[in-house]
């Protein structure tokens, strides 16, 4: 039996934001007009889903890892664009950044939160 304390219920808020962000990486081809990039669509579909899955996880499994995970995949979407090679396509490279900003920074907050609680 897992016992859930006050601390890991707070915690909470950051698996559910970088469910959102998942989401919106996953949709920002077609929402943005840069679906006819198979490189930039293929990278926001994956890394997107995969924040979104492991947010989803962390939900049920509660554990600290997957924070770490999700921060180094934040930190692929900000370098993605020129590693890929599409940074000169203004939606595409903004997408993957405003969102690997995002996702990035809430993954150390929620390793920040964490060891702070130890």
């Amino acid at each position: 039996m897992v016992h859930i304390t006050h601390h890991e219920e707070t915690r909470h808020w950051q698996d559910w934001a970088n469910m959102v962000f998942g989401i919106a990486m996953v949709a920002s081809p077609w929402l943005l007009g840069y679906a006819g990039l198979e490189g930039a669509t293929m990278n926001a579909v994956i890394i997107g889903f995969l924040v979104f899955a492991l947010s989803a996880l962390a939900l049920t499994l509660l554990d600290r890892w997957e924070a770490w995970i999700n921060a180094a995949l934040g930190i692929w979407l900000i370098l993605s664009p020129w590693l890929l090679g599409f940074a000169i396509y203004d939606p595409a490279r903004l997408s993957h950044l405003g969102i690997g900003i995002l996702v990035a920074a809430v993954a150390g907050i929620e390793i920040w939160d964490s060891r702070a609680r130890r």
